[in-house]
């Protein structure tokens, strides 16, 4: 079954929390290569959006692969996508964690079309990866537009740039 608007949250929860198996965060090697190759896969794939990330404008994925400090920003960005998909099924604590997650950001002036167009970004990752079947691609797709709902609605209510 894809997921649709007749899915469940639990169900689209389930597909998004298993594709994230291999993709666990903590302090391994692996675990850290896992965040780290996201923002290779990132700034290899999207050159124009690391305007966002001061002082590595001009970063190379090779760049990124050495740094200690996407090191960390990638356990964080893995942590977070963990954080969505098991709170999934907690509307409002998804809800929540979706306002934090803006409101974190907002010193950074992002364009607010960035917060759908991430979910197209990870799940590339993902699926570059290996790590992705087309129903989890889907599953990402319905959170990322709830995500994307949530984001613009807080946005709106703060006074800030939206989409309309």
């Amino acid at each position: 079954m894809s997921p649709s608007s007749s899915s469940s949250r639990k169900e689209i929860r389930d597909l998004c929390v298993k594709s994230l198996d291999e993709k666990m965060v903590g302090t391994t090697e692996k675990n850290i290569e896992n965040g780290n190759g996201f923002y290779q896969y990132f700034f290899t794939n999207y050159p124009d959006l690391r305007v966002y990330f001061k002082g590595a404008e001009k970063y190379t994925g090779e760049d990124v692969k050495k740094s200690e400090r996407f090191d960390k920003q990638g356990q964080r960005i893995l942590l977070a996508c963990h954080l969505l998909a098991n709170v999934f099924d907690n509307e409002e604590v998804f809800k929540a964690y979706v306002r934090e997650t803006i409101n974190r950001h907002r010193i950074y002036k992002m364009d607010p079309a960035l917060w759908m167009a991430f979910f197209t970004v990870f799940t590339g990752y993902l699926n570059s990866s290996g790590s992705l079947t087309d129903e989890q691609r889907a599953a990402w797709m319905a959170l990322g537009k709830e995500f994307n709902e949530e984001s613009q609605l807080h946005l709106k209510n703060s006074n800030l740039p939206y989409v309309h």
